[in-house]
């Protein structure tokens, strides 16, 4: 009799198994993407994700007009020789990088707050200093653009395999440094 049970255990689980995986084999699949610097070196061509081809709370005109102007602090590490590169650059203007391109911070905002996928200005006495910056490669062509913060610089610094960027605060908020 045990025997009897045990074998209708298992018929029920083959059968139920089986109907498990009509139903996994029915659904759809999900579309996978590439990160930016997979894209060409796969043969596999899948499509980039909507969020990195529709790049979304750029700066306003008049976050990029009242910040104009205004001397930002960047370090660069080069991960193969160990050099830290300090620079400061006025906001609007270029500035050659180690990689033999251009920096370029188009826009400051001392008060960053994001809502609904724009960016604003935060509320009155908010802190969260950010500044849009386009990277370019030697022939100014750009090859990176994006918010980078400083008040959480391990999280939100510029990340290449060779070169890492972060954006330390306006100038003047920097001790020792010119």
């Amino acid at each position: 009799m045990a025997h009897s049970s045990l074998g209708k255990f298992f018929v029920l689980l083959i059968i139920a198994t089986s109907v498990l995986s009509v139903f996994l084999l029915e659904q759809k699949t999900s579309t996978v993407y590439l990160p930016l610097n997979q894209q060409e070196k796969s043969l596999l061509s899948l499509a980039l994700a909507p969020h990195v081809t529709k790049i979304v709370a750029r700066p306003s005109m008049e976050m990029v007009q009242s910040g104009a102007e205004t001397p930002l602090h960047f370090m660069i590490l080069d991960k193969r020789t160990l050099n830290v590169y300090r620079m400061v650059v006025k906001t609007g203007e270029k500035i050659k990088a180690p990689w033999d391109g251009w920096i370029h911070p188009v826009a400051f905002v001392p008060d960053l707050v994001f809502l609904e996928g724009t960016a604003i200005h935060g509320p009155e006495g908010h802190v969260n200093p950010a500044v849009w910056i386009v990277l370019q490669d030697e022939k100014s062509n750009p090859f990176h653009e994006s918010w980078v913060f400083s008040r959480d610089t391990a999280q939100t610094a510029w990340d290449h395999q060779r070169y890492d960027l972060t954006f330390l605060g306006p100038a003047e908020s920097i001790e020792g440094d010119s």
